[in-house]
């Protein structure tokens, strides 16, 4: 990595991190104890989660999970690691290209405007893999069943489940 991507990527962490505790202090100001504790328990979880998908020896999919949510998109982007498994490197070229294929989706038709979440479960429970749930509001119209028709056929030797509505969209992806 060069210099100047280390820098930005320290740049954005230090950003966020300075706004939570902004936040924080903010809520010890006004008594708001229990706001305080439960922001300080969710970035504890997101420090854990972001150490576990850096673990996961996938570091390009580490990159685009990590950083994704400093980039403009309709939508906000949470996910959680449930793995024991500390190497998931073979499957990582097929991992990302479904992950921006999906990502790249929601891009299109989520409805701007709307409170949007995707969130991503990477897990080795049923074999190596992972769950996309997204809740919002999608445009379903125009090419979006073509969009979809190509994702099934790219990678229908992973996909084991792909649903949708105008306000959400569950996808599983199996990689093993």
């Amino acid at each position: 990595m060069e210099q100047k991507d280390v820098v930005n990527v320290l740049r954005h962490y230090r950003h966020d991190v300075l706004n939570h505790i902004q936040l924080i202090n903010g809520y010890i100001a006004m008594g708001k104890m229990e706001k305080a504790h439960s922001l300080i328990d969710d970035l504890v979880r997101q420090a854990k989660n972001e150490s576990h998908v850096s673990n996961l020896n996938m570091n390009r999919f580490a990159e685009e999970i990590l950083t994704f949510n400093w980039y403009p998109h309709a939508f906000f982007l949470s996910f959680e690691v449930v793995s024991s498994s500390n190497d998931w490197s073979k499957w990582e070229e097929v991992i990302v290209s479904f992950f921006k294929a999906m990502m790249a989706l929601f891009d299109t038709y989520v409805v701007t405007g709307e409170d949007q979440q995707v969130f991503v479960m990477i897990n080795d429970i049923n074999g190596k893999g992972l769950e996309i749930d997204f809740h919002g509001t999608l445009s379903t119209d125009g090419k979006w069943h073509e969009d979809v028709r190509e994702i099934k056929v790219t990678y229908a030797h992973c996909l084991t489940q792909f649903e949708w509505n105008e306000s959400e969209c569950y996808v599983k992806f199996n990689v093993e």
